[in-house]
This record gives C-alpha cells, structure tokens and sequence, in this order.
C-alpha cells in the first residue's frame, strides 16, 4: 500500500508542479496584454500578435490547472444527494461514472490528439488563420500534455475511490 500511496502522492505533485508552471504563465498574459493596450491605445499601434499570444498562454495555464483542480476538489459538481451518501457510496458512484465516462472519453480524446499532434510536429503547422503564422504544434502540444495530466489525475482519483469502496474508510 505504501507503493500505491507514493503513487498517487507523485501523480498529485506531477499535476501541483504543471498548475504552478500554469500560475507563471499568468504573468507573461498579463504582460502581453498590458503592451497590447498600451501600444493599440496610448500610441495607436495594435499588434498583430497579441491576440495570437493571449489565447495560447491562456491555453497553457487553462489546460495545465485542470488535473490539479480536480485532486483539490475545485471542479464544479452537483453535491445536492452526493454529499449525503456515505464514503463507500460516494466511492461506487466515483468508480461506476469513471469506468462508463471518464475513462472512454479520455481515450477517445487522447486517441484522436495523437495523430493531429504527430501531423503537425511532422509538418511544422502554422496558424493560417493569422497573419503572423505563429507555429502551432506547441500549442497542440501543451493541451495534449493538460489532457494527459487530467486523465492522469483520473487514474489516481479512480484508485483512491477503488481503496474507500474496497477497504471503506475515508479518502487518502
């Protein structure tokens, strides 16, 4: 058991560590952003990059939050009847919504960005429509990795749920 604790202690830190790289990110937007008003505004000189720059950092710090989000409970969720059932319950239904839901979407999801992520990294795929051309397999690239941490964070979700269900108890 020790093992499997260190595990899951290890995915949260993996997702804690890519959340806080996320955090940073905020402060190249802001940035961004304070040279995009300041340069359409002040001198009358927007950017053509901006806006370009602004949605893929968002991106970043969006994508790479969501698996960090979920193992501290701050994804939204409906806890009307849920927060009144018992650990074991709440446990079952945990397990039973992961393996018909979470975990064939994300094999779908992740299925299907493989190859898209692979085509563009082959050919080097820009933004056709941006007039800068901004690469963008690095963007295609950091969701993939967003998405891989979430489904990650799933795994070690869906094992914790598996020990409460089997062994009862509360959550690790």
């Amino acid at each position: 058991m020790k093992i499997v604790n260190g595990l899951l202690f290890g995915i949260d830190k993996i997702n804690e560590f890519f959340a806080k790289i996320g955090a940073w990110i905020q402060l190249a937007l802001i940035i961004v952003l304070v040279i995009e008003v300041t340069l359409r505004y002040v001198f009358g000189m927007p950017t053509l990059w901006a806006y370009d720059i602004s949605w893929m950092l968002s991106s970043v710090l969006i994508m790479w939050a969501l698996g960090y989000t979920w193992a501290m409970k701050g994804h939204v969720s409906i806890d009307i009847f849920y927060e009144k059932f018992p650990p074991r319950v709440q446990a079952l239904l945990n397990v039973f919504f992961a393996l018909i839901l979470f975990f064939p979407l994300m094999y779908v999801i992740i299925d299907n960005m493989i190859p898209h992520l692979a085509y563009s990294w082959s050919k080097g795929e820009r933004a056709i429509w941006s007039v800068w051309l901004p690469v963008v397999y690095p963007f295609k690239t950091w969701v993939f990795i967003g998405v891989a941490l979430l489904a990650l964070q799933g795994v070690a979700e869906f094992i914790r749920d598996l020990k409460v269900l089997i062994v009862g108890g509360e959550r690790l």
